[in-house]
C-alpha cells in the first residue's frame, strides 16, 4: 500500500474535473429559508455554528510554508537538475514565531518562505531542529507582532467518527478548510522504508500536497493531530500524526535547541476540565498539576509540591508541557523562572532559579524577578536586563577570579582571554577546552553544506557552537582517546543511546552545564558520552569516558 507525503513538490498541476465539480455542488447548497411575513415574505438565513468562528480563530495559528528545491532529472550519468516550487503548511506554538511542521516539507530547500494568516511573508527562516523519526521539525520566525499559538487537545478525548476539519495550504490555497470525519484511530502506518508510525488518526477530510504539517482540528477548534499523509492511489483516505505524539516531540525538540539550560525537575500531567479528578484549584478549563518534583532540583528547592496546579511561566498562560518549555526559551544558568500556582484554593508564586550561578552573590530571589523585555516576548532576568550576552551576563557575576579557581597543572588562562568568568575556568579545569562562540550567522557561513548533521541514529540542526581555541592534554574532552583539538567546532554532547540525551552545544553556557554535571551523566551508560563536532568541512564524533 503506498502512501505518499503531502508536501508538495511535483509542479502543482490543478485537477480541473475535480475542481469543477466542487464549484457545481457549492452553487447547489443553500443555507436560508423563505418564511411568512404576513403580506410579504421574508428571507431567514440559517444561524451559523459555534464551529465557523472557531476554525477563523484556528487559522490565525496556521501558516503557509513556501520554497524551491532542486531535484535531479534523468539518469545519474546524464542527470540534469530542475528546481520545483514546493508548499506546505505549519501551526505556530509559540508567540515569538516558533512553528511546527513536517521534516519533509523544509527538507532540502533551496529557499525557505512563511506566509503568515495575516498575508505577512518572512524570508529570514531558521530551522531549530528536526527529529527524522517521527518527521517534524521546529522554524523560527521573527514576527512583527506576537503571533497566536494553536490551541492543542489530547489524543485520549479523540472518538472514531468525530467532525474534523484540516487546515491547510492545497496547492499554494492558503488557510483552506475542509471536513471530514475521524475515520479511525491507532492505524498502523509505513510511509517508506524509513519512516513508520504506529499509531495514526485515519480521516477522509481533503488532505491534498500542501496540506502536510498543517492542524486536524476537533469542533472545538483544537488540534488533535498533524496532517503529514494520503494514500495514494485513493481518495479520502488521509492520516495525521495524533496531538500527544506532536506535542511530546515539540517539546522535546524545543527544550533540546533553545532551552536546554533550563533543568528544573517537573514533570506533568494534564486533566480533564470532566474528569472526577479534576482538581479543586482548576479554572474551568483543562488544567496542568504537577505529578512529581525530582528531588533537591531547582523546583523542589523554589517549594513546588505534586498537585500544584501550574497556572502561569515567566507571564505565558500554561497549559501543557510544551506551553512551560515555550515560556523558557532563551533563558540560561543565570535566570530565574517565575512560576503562578494554585495549592489550596490559594495562588501562590515563587521563582525557580536554574543554578547556582543566579544567587551565588547573595541575591535573594526577589530582587531577580524575571520581566517581559519591552522589545518582545521573551523574559529576561532584571538583575541582567541590559547584559547584551551571555559572556557579558557572567562578567557581571563573576567579576573577580580567583587564580585557586584553576587548575595548577596548567597556566591559568588570564582574565581578559576568558572575560573574568568563573564558568570559564570550570570548563577549563574539566573539560580541559578554552572557547569561543561560534553565531548561528557565523556557522551557516562557515558551513552551508552542514545546516543538516546525520551521525549514526541522531540527527542535529546546529544553532552555531564553540569553537575550540586552546586544548590542554589532560582534559575530560582532550584526554585518553578523546582528541579535541584546537580549531574543532564542537555543536553537541551525548549521553545514553536516547534522543533525548543528545544535547546542542551553541555557547559556554552549554559547556558549563555539561561540566556541571559530570557526574550525574557518568552514571549513564556507563559514563560513555560523545562529543558531536566538525573539523574541517565534516562531521565526526568522539567518545569520551566520563569516569576516566
Amino acid at each position: 500500500m503506498k502512501k505518499r507525503l503531502v508536501g508538495n513538490w511535483n509542479g502543482g498541476r490543478l485537477r480541473w474535473a475535480t475542481f469543477f465539480c466542487a464549484l457545481t455542488a457549492a452553487a447547489t447548497a443553500t443555507s436560508a429559508t423563505w418564511a411568512d411575513g404576513g403580506d410579504e415574505q421574508r428571507w431567514l438565513r440559517t444561524p451559523k455554528s459555534p464551529i465557523v468562528e472557531r476554525i477563523k480563530e484556528t487559522r490565525e495559528s496556521v501558516v503557509s510554508i513556501q520554497g524551491e528545491k532542486q531535484c535531479e532529472v534523468g539518469k545519474r550519468a546524464n542527470a540534469q537538475y530542475d528546481v520545483y516550487n514546493g508548499m506546505g503548511t505549519g501551526v505556530v506554538v509559540d508567540e515569538r514565531g516558533y512553528i511546527l511542521t513536517n521534516y519533509h516539507v523544509v527538507k532540502g530547500l533551496l529557499k525557505l518562505e512563511v506566509v503568515a494568516a495575516d498575508g505577512e511573508r518572512y524570508r529570514d527562516v531558521e530551522l531549530i531542529r528536526n527529529d527524522v523519526a517521527t518527521d517534524l521539525a521546529i522554524l523560527k520566525i521573527k514576527p512583527k507582532t506576537p503571533m497566536k499559538k494553536i490551541r492543542m487537545g489530547r489524543s485520549e478525548l479523540v472518538d472514531l467518527a468525530e467532525d474534523v476539519w484540516a487546515i491547510g495550504n492545497p496547492y499554494g490555497y492558503g488557510g483552506s478548510v475542509t471536513k471530514g470525519i475521524v475515520s479511525a484511530l491507532g492505524r498502523p502506518l509505513e510511509v517508506s522504508d524509513a519512516l513508520s508510525y504506529e499509531s495514526v488518526i485515519q480521516t477522509d477530510a481533503a488532505v491534498n500536497p500542501g496540506n502536510s504539517g498543517g492542524p486536524l482540528i476537533n469542533a472545538d477548534g483544537e488540534m488533535i493531530g498533524l496532517n503529514a499523509a494520503v494514500r495514494e492511489e485513493a481518495e479520502n483516505i488521509a492520516f495525521a500524526i495524533p496531538i500527544d505524539v506532536v506535542a511530546a516531540v515539540a517539546e522535546r525538540m524545543i527544550r533540546q535547541s533553545v532551552a536546554k539550560m533550563t533543568h528544573h525537575g517537573l514533570k506533568f500531567r494534564v486533566v480533564d476540565a470532566a474528569s472526577p479528578e479534576y482538581p479543586v484549584d482548576g479554572n474551568g478549563e483543562d488544567c496542568l498539576v504537577v505529578d512529581s518534583v525530582e528531588p533537591k532540583s531547582p523546583a523542589a528547592q523554589a517549594g513546588i509540591e505534586p498537585g500544584d496546579v501550574l497556572m502561569s511561566s515567566n507571564g505565558f498562560e500554561v497549559r501543557s508541557s510544551l506551553d512551560f518549555t515555550c515560556s523558557l526559551i532563551g533563558m540560561d544558568l543565570t535566570d530565574v523562572a517565575e512560576l503562578r500556582f494554585q495549592r489550596g484554593g490559594e495562588t501562590k508564586e515563587t521563582v525557580v532559579a536554574f543554578s547556582d550561578l543566579a544567587i551565588e552573590r547573595g541575591e535573594t530571589f526577589a530582587a531577580r524577578k524575571p520581566r517581559r523585555s519591552a522589545t518582545s516576548s521573551a523574559f529576561v532576568s532584571e538583575r541582567y536586563a541590559e547584559a547584551a550576552t551571555s559572556d557579558a551576563v557572567a562578567e557581571a557575576i563573576d567579576e573577580n577570579l580567583d587564580a585557586a579557581d584553576f587548575d595548577g597543572s596548567e597556566t591559568a588562562p588570564t582574565p581578559s582571554s576568558f572575560e573574568g568568568t568563573k564558568r570559564a575556568a570550570q570548563v577549563w579545569r574539566v573539560l580541559g577546552v578554552e572557547v569561543e562562540t561560534t553565531s548561528p550567522e557565523e556557522y551557516r557561513e562557515r558551513y552551508p553544506k552542514l545546516q543538516a548533521v546525520s551521525i549514526g541514529d541522531f540527527n542535529f540542526a546546529p544553532n552555531g557552537g564553540v569553537t575550540v581555541t586552546r586544548a590542554v592534554k589532560n582534559g575530560l574532552l582532550t584526554g585518553g582517546d578523546a582528541r579535541v583539538q584546537e580549531g574543532d567546532l564542537i555543536f553537541g554532547f551525548g549521553v545514553g543511546d536516547a534522543k533525548e540525551g543528545q544535547l546542542s552545544v551553541a555557547s559556554l553556557d552549554n559547556l558549563y552545564y555539561i561540566a556541571q554535571k559530570k557526574d550525574e551523566f557518568a552514571r549513564i551508560d556507563g559514563g560513555k558520552a560523545r562529543v558531536y563536532l566538525i573539523r574541517g568541512d565534516r562531521a565526526y564524533f568522539l567518545e569520551i569516558d566520563l569516569n576516566r
